[in-house]
């Protein structure tokens, strides 16, 4: 199969016109026509994951996080981006990444997230203006109301980790949940405002906390791995019917907890 005809399988889940304006999507490096066998899916693209995926032999990487966010003006082999690049081109490995259009499409991110903690009535947080059933985060309901103190225990084993940073009165009762991968506080005012009793996102700043805390409202900050690991699984899933051969990255949190 060729690299183009994998692009466009995802693309068909999650098109380049729901990444935000300021994302970099779709095929980074590399040669569209090239033939596939092996695809390596990851969140992150740095330099361990395309090692990982050349010791591998993988004939293509999707990531979720892409390269190249900023913009370069030169390929200097003595930085992270030159590094990387020079790695993709001499191993003839083409780069694809599904970054804000995974985070917000209908079947992407927070759609699984959603899925993961069992919500029902599932609806969009903040909805994208050129498409009504994509946006950005998901609300729904639980089956059971349940303590905040106890949801956090909940949420720990829902996403596999052992430390969340949380905010609010470990009382109250629990019953609309709504979840924001990655990197969402910005949002999190619209949540309450639609009636969540508690947001689950990450890269929570601490004023951020403070100010949110003083408001009522709860915040479960579970970190940015965390709530988007999933993708690997959905990238999975997506391509399960070619005859394509999935590698999953083993690449870990950047955050050790010690």
């Amino acid at each position: 199969m060729k690299a183009k005809e994998i692009i466009k399988i995802i693309e068909n889940i999650c098109p380049e016109r729901l990444a935000y304006s300021w994302d970099n999507v779709g095929l980074l490096c590399g040669d569209e026509n090239k033939d596939v066998k092996k695809v390596f899916v990851t969140l992150d693209t740095n330099i361990n994951t395309i090692k990982e995926a050349i010791s591998k032999n993988a004939d293509m990487i999707i990531s979720h996080h892409p390269i190249l966010l900023g913009g370069i003006k030169r390929i200097d082999y003595s930085t992270s981006v030159g590094q990387m690049l020079k790695l993709l081109i001499e191993n003839n490995i083409p780069l694809f990444a599904a970054h804000t259009n995974m985070d917000t499409a209908k079947g992407g991110i927070n759609d699984k997230l959603a899925e993961m903690f069992e919500l029902t009535d599932v609806k969009i947080l903040d909805q994208h203006t050129d498409d009504s059933s994509a946006g950005l985060g998901r609300y729904g309901r639980l089956e059971k109301t349940i303590k905040l103190g106890d949801f956090t225990e909940h949420c720990k084993k829902i996403l596999g980790t052992p430390f969340l940073r949380v905010s609010g009165d470990f009382e109250k009762d629990i019953n609309t949940v709504a979840v924001a991968s990655g990197s969402c506080s910005e949002i999190i005012p619209l949540a309450f405002e639609k009636g969540a009793d508690v947001i689950i996102t990450g890269d929570m700043k601490y004023h951020n906390m403070i100010d949110m805390t003083e408001l009522g409202i709860c915040v479960i900050d579970a970190g940015h791995y965390p709530t988007e690991i999933c993708v690997m699984d959905i990238f999975e899933d997506i391509l399960k019917d070619t005859d394509i051969e999935i590698i999953k990255s083993e690449n870990k949190d950047i955050f050790k907890l010690v």
